[in-house]
């Protein structure tokens, strides 16, 4: 009985009478209230929850137990937190101070019924929200001013008396003289004398309680926010707004400007700066959620958008592209000749430096002429003829821009010139109701005009977005760019309503991925009608579909008294009525509506607030389409979307052909992306000065009670001098509370020149990085700790803690996790960052350019324990309040060909099925969806590019066989009593009469287990690619997307975005093809695996080879007095050479190798030797930050910021000197022989990063020998050529003569590259792959011939692939996965076998073939290459030029 009982039943042994609070048979078990602790002699006791605390008192749990290291509560009633450590809403006390326990709120029914929470302060019991006229603690008497009863009769009434007092029992006048005018706050008391705590000297304990009374005190729960917008408010957002949504339609004229005139704004680069600086500023005044001024300055903003852009486009567009025009001269040189080698490289030089000095057309002539005299092969390319009269256009063009410009910057003028009156006048209070209104009318005039003349100028805006970037200038371009993507998205965040009058419309721009509207369709929005002033009739509401009411549509409309959801997919209308909720019944405010449709399935959802008198109630109607037909199939081009009503030139489907509603209505969503009727394209009779937009209440409903924040990953909060709620202290906080899926985000970031400190997300982990000019570089926590994943939908509360200027502490869901130590520094700053930051930030220092914007939810934000409201932060952009729960599904998932996702339902595959989903792939084979029951098995799969059905052996297969095509496509199964049927996008419809013999399964209702992507038992091929919006027909719910986040079984699937990327050119690319452009060196295939694997920021991979390495030049000038070098390092090597400097005698050197695992510094003075040796081994494959530091005679190692080891040689004022390069990962061949011990004069294998010198990061990067970025995740064997470039050079003792056989794998991450080139001294052989195929080039000296392969699934699925090249004389045989092809060339009597280099994976330009369709090198990796039967190592290649890895590569 575990020594908790005396005695047992003689026959079972169960035991009686257990004590010590613990029950069960075998008093195994603790009651209620206490959990299982083991003592220091191995018995369990059990102990009182610490819940929060761990005496009888103090312990709140109906239960608790611990699950790993966690504590886990279930709290009483009028608790809460993980420790039931605070007061439930509507509760108030402490329950971490022994004795003391949450009582419920007392306020005599007098407290606000609209709000749910916070009646009372929850620590005093003060009720805070007094209602009827009502004052006191707790609302017991009347307000000041009011006299009456509040407590029974609850008749409060105002005084009415001269002095405004009166007794507030009779309702007798007062004098002044007798009026009490105290007014004392015992909530101010209660902070001051939790000050006076910290202050004090007291017990730990007690200091504890006081800590948490302000981490959980009212503060944290008080700042539920009204949300009240005055019509005066609004009218300037509804005409401003919707004007600069204007800012994509005009743009044609220019786009049609020739793409050989392309940006030159070289002598405009700092001016864009300083207006990117000004837009910057005028953006976030302008935010939608900000106050009147700044509303009003909005104007500001399109002023000097259009002066910017108008600017930037003028300059590029009549201006040549100097780079081309370079580039052009060169591309006839004819550079094959082998004696012509170097020659031909020193004109390339010569051309290259006339770039800067070609600008007319005589100096072009005469690079012609200074080529031409060279003797060179081919002339140059003859200038286009075209380009006077694309000049001329253009030059027409830019002048008509001109003109336009100054229309509208004339029309802005009556804005800009009062905008800085009005403000100063608003904040001062200084304005007469007259002069106001003549403000509000001029702004409206003003706007009124912009909307005719902005919107053909504004557009203008697309030239900037779409031109591809050339050389420097285009920093401040890409960021004007992203200024004005944030001012859309501003604008499509604007959640204010419009009022329509039952003649006016407005035209949203529609979602931007039309694709997913295609499978899947969700509107939602806030409506309002009035029954009691308006009579409820017929009338229209909203449709999204084809301009002129042809082909698909969905729409929304009242009919007989009813909201009805319509829609039809290419058969017949579909209309689902609400009739259980009639809209007369409806009340005058504003009601939630939602209509979702998936594949055939439509459903419409009414939610409708609490009142005084209901609760909230909820209505839902679902329908389907007739037919198979699922797809909303649209047209990108005639798509429109209106809300409210049309205008006369559109044609509705007839059962929209309705009168214009009347009311008001704000969109929420559209497939769950943010949207606003303010992001419009055009609207009509829409007067918003005269129909003011009715206010909503935005904590109507349940899901908002909440005060949060919806970050999108583009948007940000910023706080601007966070010091003015609260200083710095010895102690500064910071608390963030996020909710998120997302694998990667910024949660708060704060910048002040090259210091910062960065709180991310990364894989889904916590991630801290900081610097505040620490001389050992930056301070990086980052661990795969399972409390630090916090992507899992669910709420977690970060706090980061300062602690005497020294000590970094991180704490999640207010557990410690992680202290981190570094100099003491005061924090150097005063904005922070949430959720994201500018491009112009994040791009400021290396370490920031690759994080990304939160994508989740932010509940709140402290700092120093004060709450702010980020949406009414001046700086905020592109955030919006509420956090809708569709925000945390996961409807999309990427497996990898290893993975799969499982979960039960109650389904009938069998029998009674219908299944859909949308796939996507580049792999021919592939399981998408299974389940079995025995030997019984169903399966949907995709089989050599065909999907198939499988039920029970009878297998259904589409016609077509090219799904495979990295293209989106879905598919519908169904099984029936009659028939199996299956049909892909909406158009492959095959169908299979059911079998006699397949008998119905016994257990319909039983909970049955599936798996999408694959699955653990399955002989089929797991599927690499994506899935989403899958469905399936559970018997016990509605037709709903699975939730892929719930689902119990993920094995390596990820539920972020799909990487298979699109097989074809996006829309609008051939368009930017200039006329010259080689059509070989578009890349129209992607590849399913990215050409730049994930890998860390400044950090390079080098061994492989005997001599891999960078050389740095640039020395300092104090270099030979002082050195400081940092560096972070990883490897396995026992042995081998980080870093190495030296004379040209190498007399003078220093060097850091390894040898026994151990780190060797070492370095000459004069005829001695320093030489600094750790006592332990860093070989252990984690990242050690190491310092070596020079001063004279002294050298200092510094290993980890804990171990630092220094010796001296004798003697001072010597001589020391070295010469440039610095060679970090390894030397020359034959070099550092003399100075380092043999086995360590080589290249070590591993990784560096955050290379420095003298604080300085190492930036003269001048040649590189088989060094790669250092990638993330897993590797394989294999060698892999980076993007960087570069390739292998084998030596002669390989014959690639007239007679040899060659094998190699591959496996590309590019669609182009060249794989092998050998030169011969009468032609060439050549090998690469373009386009997916794969070519071979031959020249005998007599003839070009040449025969290529193309895979049925071309080379870029992300596979492995298998080429063998059989020569022999004239006849080559290609073979690529045993598809074979082969060609019979010229017989040359006169070739001679001679052997050559061989270059692999690349070649110096200068050696390739003139008519090679490719000259970029190779991106992949390679493998197992054979010639003539014999292993190449490319460990013992002659060369190993640029970024190539031998022995390793990234995984797929």
């Amino acid at each position: 009985c575990k020594g908790h009982a005396d005695y047992c039943d003689d026959i079972t042994g169960v035991c009686k009478n257990c004590r010590d609070h613990s029950t069960g048979d075998f008093c195994e078990m603790c009651e209620d209230g206490y959990m299982l602790a083991r003592s220091l002699d191995g018995h369990h006791n059990c102990r009182p929850c610490a819940c929060p605390l761990s005496v009888p008192s103090n312990n709140f749990a109906v239960h608790c137990d611990r699950g790993g290291a966690i504590l886990r509560c279930k709290c009483q009633e009028g608790y809460a937190g993980h420790f039931c450590e605070r007061c439930a809403p509507g509760y108030y006390g402490n329950p971490m101070a022994i004795g003391n326990s949450c009582k419920r709120c007392d306020c005599n029914g007098n407290s606000d019924p609209n709000l749910i929470f916070n009646e009372c302060h929850n620590v005093t019991g003060h009720c805070q929200h007094c209602w009827g006229n009502t004052g006191g603690a707790n609302c017991e008497r009347c307000a000041s001013g009011f006299y009456g009863d509040a407590i029974s009769a609850k008749n409060c009434r105002e005084c009415d008396c001269e002095s405004g007092h009166c007794d507030m029992h009779t309702g007798e006048c007062l004098s002044e003289a007798a009026v009490n005018l105290c007014n004392i706050s015992c909530d101010e008391c209660i902070w001051h004398l939790i000050g006076d705590l910290r202050l004090s000297n007291k017990t730990l304990d007690q200091l504890k309680v006081g800590v948490l009374n302000i981490s959980t005190g009212a503060a944290a729960n008080d700042r539920l926010k009204y949300y009240n917008y005055t019509a005066l408010r609004l009218q300037y957002h509804a005409a401003i707004d919707g004007a600069s949504q204007k800012l994509m339609e005009k743009t044609e004229r220019l786009s049609l400007a020739d793409r050989a005139l392309v940006q030159r704004a070289d002598d405009h680069a700092e001016e864009l700066e300083k207006h990117a600086n000004e837009l910057e500023e005028d953006l976030r005044e302008s935010d939608a959620n900000g106050f009147v001024q700044r509303a009003i300055s909005a104007a500001n903003v399109y002023n000097n958008i259009v002066k910017y852009i108008d600017d930037a486009n003028i300059t590029s567009l009549t201006t040549l592209n100097l780079s081309q025009r370079a580039e052009d001269a060169i591309t006839g040189i004819n550079a094959q000749l082998g004696y012509l080698v170097k020659q031909s490289d020193n004109v390339f030089k010569q051309s290259v430096s006339l770039r800067s000095e070609q600008i007319d057309f005589p100096e072009r002539n005469a690079l012609n002429l200074d080529i031409s005299e060279l003797s060179l092969a081919h002339p140059l390319h003859p200038f286009s003829d075209r380009t006077p009269q694309r000049l001329e256009f253009t030059l027409k063009v830019a002048e008509g821009t001109l003109n336009r410009s100054a229309e509208v910057l004339q029309t802005v003028t009556p804005i800009t010139s009062k905008v800085e009156e009005w403000a100063t006048n608003m904040r001062n209070n200084e304005y007469s109701t007259d002069a106001y209104e003549q403000a509000v009318l001029s702004a409206g005039e003003a706007v009124e005009n912009l909307n005719f003349l902005v919107p053909e100028l504004l557009d203008k805006l697309k030239v900037v977005e779409e031109k591809k970037p050339v050389n420097n200038v285009t920093t401040n371009i890409i960021r004007i760019r992203e200024l004005i993507a944030q001012a859309r998205s501003v604008a499509k965040k604007v959640q204010v309503s419009m009022k329509f009058n039952g003649q006016s419309s407005v035209e949203v721009h529609p979602h931007s991925n039309l694709e997913e509207l295609k499978t899947v369709t969700s509107i939602s929005l806030f409506m309002r009608v009035d029954p009691d002033k308006d009579p409820i009739e017929d009338r229209f509401i909203l449709y999204l579909g084809d301009r002129n009411g042809r082909k698909d549509y969905m729409g929304l409309a009242i009919k007989n008294d009813n909201l009805v959801y319509v829609y039809n997919l290419g058969d017949e209308d579909v209309e689902i009525p609400l009739g259980s909720k009639p809209v007369s019944q409806w009340p005058a405010v504003f009601n939630y509506i939602k209509v979702e449709r998936l594949g055939r399935h439509g459903k419409v959802f009414l939610t409708i607030p609490s009142q005084s008198f209901t609760d909230e109630q909820k209505f839902i109607q679902k329908g389907e389409a007739p037919g198979s037909d699922s797809l909303f199939d649209i047209d990108p081009k005639d798509i429109v979307f209106f809300v409210g009503g049309v205008p006369p030139d559109v044609k509705l489907p007839p059962p929209l052909s309705l009168a214009p509603f009347v009311g008001c209505i704000e969109l929420g969503s559209l497939n769950n992306d943010v949207i606003s009727l303010y992001n419009f394209k055009e609207t009509h009779k829409m007067d918003v000065v005269a129909s003011t937009p009715c206010p909503r209440y935005k904590l109507a409903f349940s899901q908002s009670r909440i005060a949060s924040y919806l970050f999108d990953g583009t948007g940000y909060a910023l706080i601007n001098n966070i010091e003015r709620r609260s200083k710095f202290g010895v102690v500064t906080r910071f608390d963030i509370a996020v909710r998120t899926v997302a694998n990667n985000g910024i949660l708060f970031l704060m910048v002040n020149g090259d210091k910062y400190f960065l709180l991310e997300l990364k894989n889904g982990f916590l991630r801290l990085m900081y610097d505040f000019g620490f001389s050992s570089g930056p301070q990086i926590f980052e661990n795969n700790l399972p409390k630090l994943q916090i992507n899992d939908a669910r709420y977690h509360e970060v706090s980061v803690i300062y602690h005497q200027s020294k000590k970094v502490i991180l704490l999640v869901d207010k557990s410690h996790v992680k202290s981190m130590e570094n100099p003491k520094t005061t924090l150097p700053f005063s904005d922070i960052y949430i959720g994201g930051a500018p491009s112009s930030i994040l791009k400021s220092r290396p370490e920031l350019s690759a994080v990304e914007g939160l994508k989740g939810c932010v509940k709140g934000f402290q700092f120093q324990k004060k709450d702010f409201n980020l949406l009414e932060e001046p700086g905020t952009i592109g955030i919006s309040s509420g956090c809708p729960e569709e925000s945390f599904m996961s409807r999309k998932a990427y497996f990898t060909g290893e993975s799969y996702l499982g979960s039960t339902a109650k389904i009938s595959p069998f029998d009674n099925f219908e299944g859909g989903l949308n796939f996507r792939t580049l792999q021919p084979s592939g399981l998408l969806f299974y389940h079995s029951e025995g030997s019984d098995e169903f399966s949907i799969s995709l089989e050599n590019g065909a999907v198939v059905l499988n039920c029970r052996g009878t297998r259904v297969k589409s016609h077509k066989k090219q799904y495979s095509d990295g293209r989106t496509h879905f598919l519908v199964a169904s099984v029936n009593n009659q028939k199996y049927s299956l049909l892909v996008d909406d158009k492959d419809k095959q169908e299979k009469k059911r079998p006699a013999s397949a008998t119905r399964s016994s257990s319909d209702t039983a909970v049955k287990t599936f798996y999408y992507g694959g699955s653990p038992s399955s002989s089929f091929k797991n599927f690499t690619g994506c899935i989403s919006y899958a469905y399936v027909n559970r018997q016990d719910q509605d037709i709903e997307p699975e939730d892929f986040q719930r689902y119990t079984v993920k094995v390596q699937t990820s539920l972020q975005d799909c990487p298979v990327q699109e097989s074809s050119l996006p829309l609008g690319l051939m368009e930017l093809k200039g006329d010259d452009q080689e059509p070989s060196e578009v890349n129209i295939e992607r590849c399913y695996l990215s050409s730049s694997p994930r890998a860390l920021r400044r950090a390079f991979h080098y061994g492989g080879i005997a001599n891999s390495r960078q050389h740095y030049t640039d020395l300092p000038d104090s270099f030979s007095e002082r050195s400081h070098f940092s560096l972070s390092l990883k490897t396995h090597s026992s042995f081998g050479l980080i870093f190495y400097v030296s004379d040209v005698q190498e007399d003078n050197f220093m060097a850091l190798f390894l040898a026994h695992g151990k780190l060797v510094y070492t370095f000459n003075v004069a005829d001695q030797r320093v030489k600094i040796k750790s006592e332990e081994k860093y070989n252990d494959g984690a990242w050690h930050n190491v310092i070596f530091i020079r001063a004279g005679s002294m050298g200092r190692l510094i290993i980890d910021g804990l171990t630092v080891l220094e010796e001296r040689a004798q003697g001072s004022n010597i001589s020391w000197h070295v010469n440039s390069p610095i060679y970090v990962g390894g030397v020359p061949p034959g070099a550092a022989q003399r100075n380092v011990q043999r086995n360590s004069a080589y290249s070590f294998t591993g990784c560096l990063k955050n290379l420095q010198l003298n604080g300085q990061w190492l930036s003269s990067l001048a040649e590189t020998f088989g060094v790669t970025p250092c990638f993330e995740g897993l590797s394989e064997a294999g060698t892999y050529f980076s993007e960087e470039g570069g390739y292998i050079v084998l030596d002669e003792m390989f014959d690639l003569g007239l007679r040899f056989e060659l094998v190699m794998e591959v496996r590309p991450r590019v669609a182009s590259g060249v794989l092998l080139h050998v030169r011969s001294a009468q032609g060439y052989f050549t090998m690469y792959i373009h386009r997916g195929e794969a070519v071979v080039l031959v020249n005998d000296g007599s003839r070009e011939f040449s025969t290529k392969v193309s895979p049925k699934q071309g080379l870029c699925a992300g596979n492995w692939h298998r080429i063998t090249v059989i020569r022999d004389a004239n006849v080559v045989q290609l073979d690529v996965d045993s598809e074979v092809n082969h060609v019979v060339g010229p017989l040359n009597h006169n070739s001679t076998d001679t052997k050559k280099p061989v270059f692999i994976g690349g070649a110096p330009d200068v050696f390739l073939p003139e008519r090679i369709a490719t000259r970029k090198a190779y991106v992949g990796c390679m493998r197992s290459l054979t010639i003539n039967n014999s292993q190449v190592s490319f460990s013992k290649a002659v060369l190993v030029s640029g970024a190539v890895s031998v022995g390793t590569c990234p995984a797929a």
